[in-house]
């Protein structure tokens, strides 16, 4: 019987130290990822100015990933899966109503390619429900923003501070 229990003491505490060591894992993939949009923008856009991590946004629940411009940016990178989770759009629109800005998710799942969403009456203003969003493959993304908002690749550049 007691061998018993200390089978099961010895399973638990290694349950809880796989555990810690998933989250551990999973803070270090989600800043990976990060860096890896970060660095995307700076290639993909041409940005001379690079897009910094916000990391108070560890301690601040309604901050950003990342800003470029008006655009709040919030990234995940996830195991398995196809579709965002509900939370994560909840996440980046909180993020983004303080200051009225444009929130985009950028998110990819293994083997998946890189999907960014938006709202659509971001790219189309005709469009005024604001429930209705689009789901962008990166190279999509980047070209829309490329041809509907170079003032937020300006705003980008004339605002950085190292």
């Amino acid at each position: 019987m007691f061998k018993k229990f200390i089978q099961t003491q010895n399973f638990l505490k290694i349950l809880r130290l796989k555990s810690k060591k998933l989250s551990i894992n999973s803070r270090n993939k989600g800043a990976a990822f990060e860096r890896q949009i970060a660095n995307a923008l700076i290639q993909d856009l041409n940005l001379t100015n690079p897009v910094k991590r916000i990391l108070e946004q560890t301690r601040t629940k309604e901050l950003p990933d990342l800003t470029l411009g008006n655009w709040c940016i919030e990234c995940k990178a996830y195991g398995t899966g196809a579709e965002p989770r509900p939370d994560w759009w909840d996440q980046v629109l909180a993020s983004s109503k303080e200051e009225n800005l444009k929130p985009a998710l950028v998110y990819k799942f293994n083997n998946r390619p890189i999907k960014v969403r938006v709202l659509a009456s971001c790219i189309n203003s005709n469009i005024s429900n604001n429930l209705i969003t689009v789901d962008l493959l990166w190279p999509d993304f980047i070209q829309i923003i490329l041809e509907l908002f170079q003032e937020d690749i300006e705003l980008h550049e004339q605002n950085f501070q190292a």
